[in-house]
């Protein structure tokens, strides 16, 4: 047995000799490559996208990787841009002249930008939504129909009649009907998205609908109706109202959030976030399980923007105090200068505990804090400061804020510091990728 281990012993020294004549050559064998890591704070994947009007030309998207907490490029979209889109990996940005940007959200610094031109028959879109097929479904408020852009070839390929005066678009991959909320008719129109065809004309709702999100299992849809303030709960299946919710006065947005399968809704007109349970909803067992009215959390100001971190942990709300009913119909319609965001003096953001259901804190990010957005992977928020021209990214381990200044209206100004002051475009929107 000792003579086994001796023998042993001498077969590695003499492989530990030879290794080492052979690193005595003339060629470098690297068998360990460093890999760079990222600087800012690792995550996944993703972009918050920054939608900005610009007195002086086009709009644009500017985008911030989130993974590395910097400036990853600027999009050129169209003129005095009203509306972001999501749309899977596209992004979607409707413009005042009625055209339809989209490109891939993720290849800002390549990004090849394609122009939709809305038929004649159609006019003054201002929301849409993607549905299951990829497709982007424009509200189109003055003309009363809903145009359908395709996802392949970026152009129109069909409009539908809907109800009077169309708003907002609800609808995800999880189901095959895209809902086209009418504020003017009260509403909803149901579009099947495999052809396009109108599957039920009226759904009515309450008082003034002005915003609609579809669960993420795409079950139920919730709408916003800013009249009577209320929250009317459609199911996809029966495409029937099953609940009518009471909110807060003037609510003017809605956040689903798949998590705890919430739904949040920010008031406009008494400074509160609404909480309403929508998990385990189910009309085929008795009694019937609906969703149900949970909370009005009060929040440092008037919140017109609201979303949830996906690890179900907490709410943020960007407190613009605009005027009372201000939502994405009226904020910068029908120009910049002449809509409610002049208005809109807030500078704060309310963080709210998901748990309790209170305020914990508020962060300053700058006046006109009128939009606000989470990371996929529930390590940023991004609020907009259209006052300030800036753009506030919330690290939420900590909640230590980095400001990104807007595009310049400019954009060949290459060195922010040599030119003139106050001319950066005024961002108003953010929505973050995937």
């Amino acid at each position: 047995m000792i003579s086994s281990y001796k023998t042993l012993s001498l077969v590695l020294l003499a492989a530990v000799g030879m290794v080492l004549l052979a690193g005595c050559n003339d060629t470098l064998r690297q068998f360990i490559v460093p890999v760079p890591q990222p600087g800012g704070n690792p995550g996944s994947l993703g972009n918050a996208v920054v939608l900005s009007s610009n007195p002086s030309g086009n709009g644009s998207t500017m985008h911030i990787d989130v993974s590395g907490d910097t400036l990853a490029g600027i999009v050129t979209v169209g003129a005095n841009p009203i509306f972001l889109g999501k749309g899977g990996s596209s992004a979607f940005i409707i413009n005042g002249d009625s055209t339809i940007a989209s490109y891939i959200a993720l290849s800002s610094l390549n990004a090849t930008v394609r122009i939709a031109t809305p038929d004649p028959a159609t006019g003054g879109p201002v929301a849409g939504g993607t549905s299951s097929s990829g497709n982007f479904f424009t509200a189109n408020s003055s003309t009363n129909n809903s145009s359908v852009v395709s996802a392949g070839t970026s152009s129109v390929t069909q409009v539908v009649t809907v109800g009077s005066q169309p708003v907002a678009v609800a609808g995800n991959a999880s189901n095959s009907k895209m809902y086209v909320i009418n504020n003017l008719s009260n509403n909803v129109t149901v579009v099947s998205t495999t052809d396009n065809t109108v599957i039920k004309s009226s759904i009515l709702v309450g008082a003034q609908p002005i915003w609609g999100v579809m669960s993420a299992d795409g079950v139920d849809v919730f709408v916003v109706n800013q009249g009577d303030g209320t929250v009317s709960v459609i199911d996809t299946t029966l495409d029937i109202v099953i609940a009518t919710i009471s909110v807060g006065p003037s609510p003017n947005f809605a956040f689903y959030d798949p998590n705890r399968e919430r739904v949040y809704v920010s008031n406009t007109g008494n400074n509160t976030i609404s909480v309403i349970k929508a998990d385990g909803i189910n009309l085929g067992v008795t009694p019937q399980i609906l969703p149900i009215f949970l909370a009005n959390i009060t929040v440092s100001g008037a919140p017109v923007s609201v979303a949830a971190l996906n690890d179900g942990t907490k709410i943020y709300a960007a407190l613009g105090n605009c005027p009372a009913g201000t939502n994405h119909t009226n904020l910068v319609l029908p120009t910049p200068a002449a809509g409610n965001l002049a208005s809109c003096n807030g500078t704060q953001v309310s963080v709210i505990d998901a748990v309790s259901l209170q305020e914990t804190r508020t962060i300053t990010v700058g006046s006109g804090a009128v939009s606000v957005d989470v990371s996929s992977d529930a390590t940023h928020a991004y609020a907009v400061a259209a006052h300030a021209g800036t753009v506030a990214d919330i690290r939420v381990a900590n909640n230590s804020v980095i400001t990104f200044p807007a595009p310049q209206q400019n954009l060949s100004c290459s060195n922010p510091s040599s030119c003139p002051a106050n001319v950066t475009q005024t961002p108003f929107m953010v929505r973050t990728f995937p």
